[in-house]
């Protein structure tokens, strides 16, 4: 509107007698005195004396003296044609009908106020008045018209009324727009006062959540102090001073240990002895990493296993317990050959070399949940409680069960407690079989020892059979195992058998430690991967020997040597060199491994099975239950962290924003477009914008916050899944339900969501004034915000976590600038019309489209003139502009498909994707 339409406000001084190529203005003017057709009232002019400021929206564009003595137009209509002399009304009309197209505009022809002024040869004067428009402001004598001023509406475009009290009234408007709650709307209000209502919502939200967390904090000090009862019950009766309980006890250990020292363990009840021979691993390329190695797993004992590097310590592992296919090798449980132990997965544990854990919950809230996720269905709930106080007790965890573990950045338990915590999570699991891949990795030889010496107690005293890789541990760690497992690099065999025997073995193969002169004080463990990785040759006194001829060489020769002593044949693939496979072999291998086994381990992620008789899984339900308490924990730890993290940033953001927008003297507005015979007057290049809206604000402005809400959403969420990553592999190896977890985390995630939402709402309902209704508002934002949400999951299951902030920003940009509809309409590229179709953002923008032009400007919605046209010009060609025509719950409606279809497309990622990392 700036500047008007026609370049300058006084266009009756602009053309003149010269400008004879304008097919609206006479060619011949004798406006001096006051001669000719026009009698010097001529066409779209306005008095010579008035200088009209378009900043002044109260400027009124009246007739020149030359017409007003002619004719009177009357009040709500506009008279541009200037005036002609008829001899009746009807030859008048005919005239400015075919001279001056009003291009469906209501127009008549009028006089002075019903009298005929005389024009000379039985002619009357008469000018042409065309019916004002809704939103449009025209008093009589005008020229053409102006919108209604702002702090006043227009109920009918004939008059303007000062803007009642509890109504504001912007320019343009017909009938004021309601004040809402806490809006002091004054007599002549142009827009709400920018008050501090939002702070009453503010308050509102932070009342809400601290009254949650503190029934929430309530609930639990009640929990720990009935978990702390029940741990002290416990121990009293673990150490009872009873005799009778003492001398049990004392008589089941003493049976234990005897059958301990003789072997016969084989047939113990509820044990699990596991013996592997000739087991080998040759890899798609050829290449073979495991060289037959033959040994078992004794129930009831601990089993250290060690090698130099590249020996395949936990390759042997992977292969026992079926994460890795063996190539060859046979596999026994209890005399039973089995292909792996996955039969046995719900009796099986492995502890991983990493503190696996989520570090912001408690020792007790992580061993919990291992328990109630991996116990059998049928154990009741005071079972499960006492399996994991058991498991407290037993590793020396009951003094700080109510610690956070704690990460670099906020303290928790110490580093041997978190080792041991990594193991209580899976014994609390009551397995049988326990491997643990190196359990002793970054602790102090205190610690290392006591950890050892605590397997070496689960398993004598659980009936377990345990196996640990172990790497360069003390003297006391490394005598606390039962048998020792040494590799070669390259997966062969050095020895196997009971640790005592160790010493022995070494020194009749030529290797002997020099126990009364130790070298350097290095440990038994550090002498034998000493000579393993090639540090020194056998002694030429060695019971044990190579055949004559043979040279010594320690990647195979420590082989050979226990072939020897076991009495066996000398390994055929000592030697060998590795078979040369094919690259198109090699892809072959994997791609019909693919096909042949991912199904199935599809099926099992998306549909766990229900276990095994004596030992029924949870339910999805249950599964979703316990996740969900989980993820509660860790979204809402205290109510500062929520209030700062959620409600100030979130707050402090829409803030910025509602406050940005409505900055300058001159509030976002909708404001119509010109009548087609006002536009005709307009430059040529200038005509099809006269038509267009001359103002959408709402519009505009909103389209700038798509963005940045979407990237911060989308910033927010990737945390959710990103940062436990590796623990939900962990736990989807052990029969997590996938669909129940990302179900669980996401429903957690949903009350940030919409507290979020309400945050950004809050600023916007108070400060930006828009005929928007503050429900459908909150809508809008909570859908948007929900899409960001959904997106952050997408992000975080295809983009390492240390990227997904700066990828969030990406999809913000490619959602919320390119693809919303506005900034590129989607028949600016028609090929990429389905992105739009898909594009959450876009129907976004075309509801908040229809909510905030569309619908409050197209009819009026309220008064005398609710149903009638609001803005005939203008709002039609803005639909045909940006292809919006779907109405505001439609809108919705498509956004939640979108929605809904990402959200989908999330769950089947996460349950996929990495299906390695979770066998």
């Amino acid at each position: 509107k700036k500047g008007g339409l026609f370049g300058t406000p006084r266009l009756a001084e602009t053309f003149g007698d010269d400008h004879l190529d304008n097919p609206y203005l006479e060619r011949r003017l004798q406006a001096g005195n006051g001669t000719g057709s026009n009698g010097g009232c001529l066409r779209n002019a306005w008095g010579r004396s008035q200088i009209c400021d378009f900043d002044d929206e109260n400027c009124k564009y009246k007739l020149p003296e030359a017409c007003t003595s002619k004719f009177t137009c009357p009040a709500g209509y506009y008279c541009t044609a200037g005036a002609y002399a008829a001899a009746s009304k009807e030859d008048a009309e005919k005239y400015f009908a075919a001279d001056w197209p009003s291009y469906g505009t209501q127009c008549m022809a009028v006089n002075l106020d019903g009298t005929d002024v005389d024009a000379g040869d039985g002619n009357t004067w008469y000018g042409y008045a065309c019916e004002c428009q809704n939103g449009f402001w025209c008093p009589e004598n005008i020229v053409i018209p102006n919108w209604c001023p702002q702090s006043y509406e227009c109920q009918r475009p004939s008059q303007r009324k000062k803007c009642p009290q509890g109504r504001w009234c912007k320019q343009g408007t017909v009938r004021g727009w309601p004040c809402t709650f806490g809006q002091d709307c004054k007599k002549g209000t142009i827009a709400p006062p920018a008050g501090a209502v939002f702070l009453i919502y503010f308050v509102i939200i932070v009342l809400i959540g601290y009254a949650v967390f503190w029934f929430r904090d309530r609930a639990r000090s009640k929990r720990l102090e009935k978990s702390n009862k029940e741990m002290q019950d416990y121990y009293d009766v673990l150490h009872s001073k009873d005799s009778t309980e003492v001398e049990r006890r004392a008589a089941t250990d003493s049976e234990l240990k005897s059958r301990f020292e003789t072997g016969d363990d084989k047939d113990v009840e509820d044990g699990y002895r596991i013996e592997f021979s000739d087991l080998r691993l040759t890899l798609p390329g050829g290449a073979t990493v495991m060289r037959g190695p033959s040994g078992a797993l004794e129930c009831g004992k601990s089993t250290a296993i060690m090698g130099a590097s590249g020996a395949g310590k936990t390759t042997i592992m992977n292969l026992i317990t079926g994460k890795v296919k063996k190539t060859g090798g046979i596999i026994t449980v209890n005399g039973e050959e089995v292909e792996d132990l996955q039969r046995f997965k719900q009796r099986t544990a492995f502890v991983p070399q990493e503190d696996i854990m989520l570090r912001e919950l408690t020792v007790l809230d992580n061993i919990t949940f291992s328990a109630n996720m991996r116990l059998p269905a049928n154990w009741t709930t005071e079972m499960k409680r006492e399996k994991v106080m058991e498991v407290l007790c037993t590793l020396g965890l009951t003094h700080v069960q109510h610690s956070i573990i704690g990460d670099e950045f906020e303290r928790g338990i110490s580093g041997g407690q978190r080792k041991r915590v990594n193991v209580g999570l899976e014994l609390v699991a009551d397995p049988k079989i326990l491997f643990l891949d190196e359990p002793t990795t970054g602790l102090d030889s205190v610690s290392a020892s006591k950890l050892c010496k605590t397997l070496r107690d689960i398993a004598e005293q659980k009936r377990l059979t345990v196996a640990a890789v172990i790497h360069s541990p003390g003297p006391e760690a490394f005598m606390s195992f039962h048998n020792f497992l040494l590799l070669q690099t390259g997966g062969r065999l050095v020895y196997y058998g009971p640790m005592p025997k160790v010493e022995q073995y070494f020194e009749d193969i030529g290797f002997k430690y020099p126990r009364d002169d130790q070298q350097d004080g290095a440990p038994l463990a550090d002498h034998i991967l000493s000579k393993v990785a090639g540090d020194g040759r056998p002694s030429p006194g060695a019971k044990i020997k190579l055949k004559a001829g043979d040279t010594w060489d320690h990647l195979t020769g420590f082989t050979k040597l226990w072939h020897m002593k076991q009495g066996l044949e000398p390994p055929c693939d000592a030697d060998e060199a590795p078979e040369k496979v094919g690259r198109a072999a090699a892809t072959w291998a994997s791609l019909k491994h693919s096909f042949t086994e991912m199904p199935s381990q599809y099926k099992t992620l998306f549909c766990p099975g229900r276990g095994d008789a004596d030992r029924p899984t949870i339910s999805s339900g249950y599964t979703f239950f316990i996740c969900f308490r989980r993820a509660c924990n860790q979204n809402y730890t205290t109510f500062w962290s929520f209030f700062f993290s959620i409600v100030v940033f979130y707050g402090a953001v829409g803030f910025f924003f509602a406050s940005l927008f409505t900055i300058g003297d001159d509030p976002p507005n909708v404001l119509g477009g010109y009548p087609s015979d006002i536009c005709s007057l307009a430059y040529p290049a200038l005509r099809s914008n006269c038509k267009d809206l001359q103002s959408n604000q709402f519009f505009a402005l909103m389209g700038s916050i798509v963005f940045i809400q979407i990237a911060m959403a989308a910033a927010t969420t990737s945390a959710t899944f990103g940062c436990e990553t590796a623990q939900y592999w962990r736990e989807c190896s052990v029969g997590l339900n996938t669909p129940a977890y990302f179900f669980a985390k996401s429903a957690a995630d949903l009350p940030l969501c919409v507290v979020s939402a309400m945050a950004i709402w809050a600023p916007f309902a108070s400060i930006f004034a828009t005929p928007v209704s503050n429900g459908n508002f909150f809508v809008l934002l909570l859908l948007l915000n929900l899409f960001g949400y959904v997106s952050g999951y997408f992000i975080s299951f295809l983009v390492p976590y240390n990227y997904c902030g700066l990828t969030s920003v990406a999809w913000g940009v490619w959602w919320g600038l390119l693809f919303n509809g506005y900034n590129m309409p989607i028949h600016f590229q028609p090929a990429l019309k389905f992105i739009y179709y898909v594009s959450a953002p876009r129907w976004y923008m075309e509801g908040w489209f229809d909510v905030s032009t569309v619908y409050p400007y197209k009819r009026v919605r309220s008064g005398k003139l609710k149903g009638e046209p609001y803005y005939r010009f203008g709002i039609g060609r803005a639909q045909r502009q940006y292809a919006f025509w779907n109405r505001f719950p439609s809108c919705m409606g498509y956004m939640i498909l979108c929605i809904m279809a990402l959200y989908i497309v999330d769950l089947v990622i996460i349950t996929v994707t990495q299906v390695n990392k979770k066998k």
